[in-house]
């Protein structure tokens, strides 16, 4: 191997770890004290970001960052998993995908189970001055157990 081939070769394994990183740091601020304003969805997403959820689709950082806002603050603790990232590199963008395991407990002296989910995250990303953004983020479930606050309140009726 020429130290030419080495040298390209070491640069796509740092492309390919930053980009995992971008998940890793999504997936912790997720569970960490944030107050999911547009500088944390700025740090993340590109301003023309689209998420695809199974309960909403959102473009743009505003709608991204009081989406998470609503939905992450309704939950007493969380806690994310990401593993399994598979990263492929096409210059400043690259296509990735790993496992998300989500764990959400409900708020309340008595709560009911923990919500539980199993999602294929699926993203485009794009490389932007010095770090990567999400361009697009698709989590796509493949199971879950357990219910959202809203589910379980309309099942108490």
């Amino acid at each position: 191997m020429s130290g030419q081939t080495d040298q390209r070769g070491i640069r796509e394994l740092i492309e390919r770890e930053r980009v995992a990183a971008l998940v890793n740091h999504y997936v912790a601020t997720l569970d960490g004290p944030t107050d999911f304003g547009d500088d944390w969805a700025r740090s993340l997403f590109t301003e023309d970001a689209r998420l695809e959820h199974r309960i909403a689709v959102l473009e743009g950082i505003k709608e991204i960052a009081a989406a998470h806002h609503v939905l992450m603050t309704r939950w007493e603790r969380t806690l994310h998993f990401s593993t399994n990232h598979h990263v492929e590199l096409d210059g400043d963008s690259a296509h990735l995908t790993a496992r998300l395991i989500a764990i959400h407990i409900h708020p309340d002296e008595n709560p009911p189970d923990a919500l539980i989910a199993a999602n294929i995250l699926d993203a485009d990303v794009i490389h932007m001055s010095t770090r990567w953004r999400f361009q697009r983020l698709a989590l796509r479930n493949l199971w879950r157990t357990g219910e959202s606050p809203e589910e379980f309140e309309a099942n108490k009726r």
